[in-house]
């Protein structure tokens, strides 16, 4: 829109040497223009302040139609982030929203919208976006994904079927890191970690696997785990890029997967195999939390047991928020109904062996 703006100043600057009416009419009609530019300008961006607030609850929003609306507000904000950069809109978009996510909202667009030539040209711009993100995603892939299908090396034939092999996430399950303006960067050790891994590592194969580098990793596990009670660690190298997360994949671990057990709080590492994890609440660094410590129990009995298949025992768990209560309270159930064998152990692990 200011284009016309630079054609004002060729005029203004030749209008000292002019002297016709029509020059001057010419520049009025000019001046009157540019004018218009530049409130247009200013009114774009008392709207854009006003969206502004209303996204942080200053303003309230007015109730406009969902659809539409969402359209609306996708290609403002892409107009608005293509006034300061073309790169600045792609990084929005690349850390917003994942490949399906933003190929269905340009397929829709594009539906609502045919016989809107902005629209459509919005929709021919982001789906050149999307097939340039798409062969860049692929070739990260390429380099970030494990460069072996066995992340771990063969387990002892005596130990195959009779071992269960544990996998740890690092962030929001052992450690919790936060950042502050004072401090910056903090990482708090989760309160009886330590006795964790050292009881557990008495029953199971551990394996901690992190979508961390190790360069963060490794420190912090040399400090929780000073006996090297954890054999194996792996790290966002040895995970599989997908859609800009890097996801655990179980199957690569060289491990039967009826015994691979995962105890993480991210979905985003049990993405591949939800059968195989026990999914618990993220500890945020409170000070007083002992969920670690009350989940040994559960682990002990697990390993004790030496089920066929830990999926079967994952399956009876799967949504209960307190799996050490739970625990608890079917194991008080199986004690005072110990009228037959099924009995007790269906009612602790969920399960007939």
């Amino acid at each position: 829109m200011l284009q016309r703006l630079p054609r004002l100043l060729r005029l203004g600057s030749g209008a000292a040497a002019a002297s016709g009416t029509g020059c001057r009419r010419a520049m009025q009609s000019e001046a009157k223009n540019a004018h218009n530019v530049l409130d247009e300008v200013a009114k774009a961006r008392i709207r854009r302040i006003k969206s502004q607030l209303e996204a942080t609850g200053e303003l309230p929003s007015e109730p406009l139609p969902g659809v539409g609306w969402r359209i609306a507000r996708f290609v403002w904000r892409t107009l608005l982030l293509g006034t300061a950069t073309t790169g600045a809109a792609a990084t929005y978009y690349t850390y917003a929203y994942d490949v399906p996510e933003l190929s269905k909202i340009v397929k829709e667009t594009r539906a609502e919208t045919k016989e809107q030539p902005l629209y459509q040209a919005w929709c021919d711009m982001m789906e050149r976006y999307l097939n340039i993100r798409k062969n860049m995603e692929a070739q990260i892939k390429e380099f970030t994904d494990p460069a072996t299908d066995k992340l771990l090396p063969d387990l002892h034939p005596q130990l195959r079927g009779n071992v269960i092999t544990l996998v740890l996430d690092l962030d929001e399950l052992l450690v919790w890191k936060e950042w502050t303006r004072q401090k910056g960067w903090s990482i708090y050790k989760r309160a009886g970690v330590q006795e964790f891994l050292l009881d557990l590592g008495q029953y199971f194969e551990i394996v901690i696997y992190t979508d961390e580098p190790a360069t963060y990793a490794d420190p912090i596990l040399n400090k929780l785990d000073p006996h090297r009670v954890v054999p194996f660690r792996l790290y966002r190298t040895d995970t599989q890029y997908k859609d800009g997360k890097h996801v655990r994949d179980l199957s690569k671990l060289n491990r039967d997967l009826t015994h691979v057990l995962m105890v993480s709080s991210k979905p985003e590492a049990w993405e591949f195999q939800p059968e195989n994890a026990l999914k618990l609440k993220p500890w945020k660094g409170e000070p007083q939390d002992t969920g670690l410590i009350d989940l040994i129990p559960f682990l002990q009995f697990l390993a004790m047991r030496k089920v066929k298949d830990v999926r079967e025992v994952v399956k009876s768990y799967d949504g209960v928020e307190d799996i050490p209560a739970a625990f608890k309270a079917r194991l008080q159930e199986a004690a005072s109904h110990q009228k037959t064998t099924t009995t007790q152990k269906r009612g602790i692990l969920g399960f007939a062996r």
